[in-house]
Formats: C-alpha cells, sequence, structure tokens
C-alpha cells in the first residue's frame, strides 16, 4: 500500500475528471456497427454517437430535412424527430425525452446520446466503462437489466425506469458476491423508483396534460474502475432522475476487496490514516472551491467542513478519485464536484 498526497493532484474540476479512454464500440444486436468519419464522443458527461448510423442499424428509416435541420427516422408505425440545437425528443409528435446535451453536428453527423435512441424505439442499452462498450438490443431483452415504460389511460407515456449494470465477468467467488449485491440494490431501487414515478408522473399528467414532459429514472453509465492490479475493484454508480423542471444526478460508488468480495474502506487500500485523508480531502476540495468560488455556494467551505462525511471515493486506473453529490458545497447545475490523486 502507498500513501496518496495532496501534492500530487491529477486534476481539479466541477465535474467527475475526463481520463483518456479507448475508442468506442458500438453494437446492435450483437452486431457491430462501424462508423465511417465521425466515431461516438462523450460530450459533458454523455456519450453522442452519429444517429443516422445507428438507427439504420436498428432498421429504422432516416431522413434529413436541412432547412428546419431536422432527423426524421421511422420504424414500424413509430416516427421520432430530433432538431439540432434542440433537447426534445418527439415520438408520434409528442415529447418522450429531453436530452441535456442537444443533438449537434459533428463532421457532417448529427450527433444525439445514446439514450435518446433507447428512448426513442424503446431499445436497451448497457454501457461497459471498462472497455468503453455500447451494446443496444431492440428485442426487449435486458441480459438481467431492469427497463418499464408507464403509461397514462389514454396511451401517453408517462415516465420511464432504465437500470443497467455491466457486471464483473471474472469466474470467482468474489465477483459472483459483488454482482449479487449490486442486483439486490438494482431490484430494490426499481421496485422504488417504479413505484415513486408512477404516483408523481399520472399526479402531474392529470394536472396539466398540455405541458408535461415524460419522467424517467435511469441508473446508467455504470462502469467498474479497477486499481493497480487486480486486489480492488471500485463499483461506480450514476443515477439520474428527471421530475419536472431539472434533472438530478447522483453518483455512489463502492469499492471491494477482490480477494472475497467484502467492502473495502479507503485505508484498506492506501496507508493515509483517517486524519490525513480527512485534511487531504477538505485542502482538495478547497482548492476547488478557490479556483472558481462563483460555482459554489458563498459558505462552500463551512458547509464541507460539516459534510467531509458525505464525501465519497472510487479507485480509477492508477488515481483515488474523491467526490461530493451537487447539492451539497455547490448548486445542482454544478453536478459532481470531484478531484483524484495518484496512489
Amino acid at each position: 500500500m502507498k500513501k496518496i498526497i495532496l501534492g500530487s493532484l491529477l486534476a481539479l474540476s466541477i465535474a467527475v475528471p475526463a481520463l483518456a479512454h479507448p475508442p468506442i464500440t458500438v453494437y446492435v444486436d450483437q452486431q457491430e456497427v462501424v462508423f465511417a468519419g465521425q466515431a461516438p464522443v462523450i460530450v459533458d458527461d454523455r456519450t453522442l454517437v452519429p444517429m443516422r448510423k445507428i438507427f439504420e442499424a436498428m432498421d429504422a428509416d432516416v431522413t434529413w430535412d436541412e432547412p428546419s435541420q431536422t432527423i426524421t427516422s421511422t420504424r414500424g408505425s413509430d416516427v421520432v424527430t430530433m432538431t439540432i440545437g434542440q433537447k426534445q425528443v418527439y415520438k408520434n409528435g409528442k415529447v418522450v425525452y429531453t436530452m441535456d446535451v442537444p443533438a449537434q453536428i459533428m463532421q457532417d453527423r448529427t450527433m444525439v446520446p445514446i439514450r435518446a435512441v433507447a428512448v426513442a424505439f424503446d431499445a436497451n442499452v448497457a454501457w461497459d466503462g471498462i472497455n468503453y462498450v455500447i451494446d443496444i438490443t431492440t428485442d426487449g431483452t435486458t441480459s438481467g437489466n431492469y427497463s418499464k415504460q408507464i403509461h397514462a389511460d389514454d396511451g401517453t407515456l408517462l415516465a420511464t425506469v432504465s437500470l443497467t449494470y455491466s457486471p464483473l465477468t471474472s469466474n470467482s467467488t468474489a465477483a459472483d458476491k459483488i454482482n449479487k449485491n449490486i442486483n439486490d440494490q438494482m431490484s430494490q431501487k426499481a421496485s422504488v423508483m417504479t413505484e415513486r414515478l408512477e404516483l408523481a408522473a399520472k399526479a402531474a399528467y392529470t394536472k396539466n396534460p398540455a405541458s408535461f414532459q415524460p419522467y424517467y429514472y435511469m441508473y446508467m453509465g455504470t462502469y467498474q474502475a479497477k486499481g493497480e492490479g487486480s486486489d480492488f475493484t471500485s463499483v461506480v454508480l450514476e443515477e439520474r432522475t428527471f421530475m419536472g423542471g431539472t434533472e438530478t444526478k447522483t453518483l455512489s460508488a463502492d469499492t471491494y476487496n477482490m480477494k472475497n468480495g467484502s467492502d473495502a474502506a479507503l485505508t484498506d487500500i492506501v496507508t493515509d490514516s483517517e486524519k490525513e485523508l480527512e485534511t487531504l480531502m477538505e485542502k482538495g476540495f478547497s482548492a476547488l472551491i478557490d479556483q472558481n468560488p462563483a460555482a459554489f455556494y458563498s459558505d462552500a467551505k463551512d458547509r464541507l467542513g460539516k459534510n467531509l462525511d458525505e464525501v465519497g471515493f472510487y479507485l480509477d486506473n492508477n488515481a483515488v478519485v474523491f467526490y461530493l453529490n451537487s447539492g451539497i458545497i455547490a448548486p445542482e447545475s454544478a453536478g459532481v464536484i470531484a478531484f483524484s490523486v495518484p496512489r
């Protein structure tokens, strides 16, 4: 084990640090999609894919209207439209999803968030954050994951609940134990969030159907981040919730000992004492506040001192990432606040 010290900070940012990653590979129904020109990219923590290529791989017809900058995809009786620079996804004339990163053009290709693809034609999307692989299935299978759409009596889409997890694949008792733990968490989340969104969405739609936008809960963007060797593995889970207004994003992480599958504390991984780690976290987040004070609450440092127990961590390659969810020392709009140090 090693010490981690503040003097060797890898990054300071108002979001989870964006580290170099391999090319993103996309499969539709187990067939790899080959991209000519513009490949999938990550923008503002969203994976964007060339819309035409993906939809054509899903057997949808795609047309482009230059004057309105609108792309229309048709599959069966469903017609999906998106417009460059706009965040709304329309399906059969109704808004079914609001993207936080709008459709945009890169290298003459229309790029859209992968989740917009999933919502558009009721596909399931799994994300492997170790190998940067997107697996899209169009036949309703979810490989053990959970997906549910909630509709009003008139057929209007009210809410979507989607939970995905790319399980550890190593053949070991520890991996089995970790996968069971995550799957148990998913089952509980699915039950609670389905009931919560159904009640809230029905009430909101009944009150004002004309302006209603479908709610959603996504337990998504899941990936495993391994430290040096294979002694420990961090499973990082991202939750996104939209219930009117703005989307909220929450990060959670669990780190496991790969020898026995048990939970691991940071003091099991590094030699720093709890007091040293508290000092490191306080100085690291304070440095972020000093770097861009306008992005934080005016009393952010006081809030930080009172909420050090809310700091989470995960392993990413040979680094430890410390993070605080939005709303603790900065407004929701700031997103997840994080910095990383080598270990």
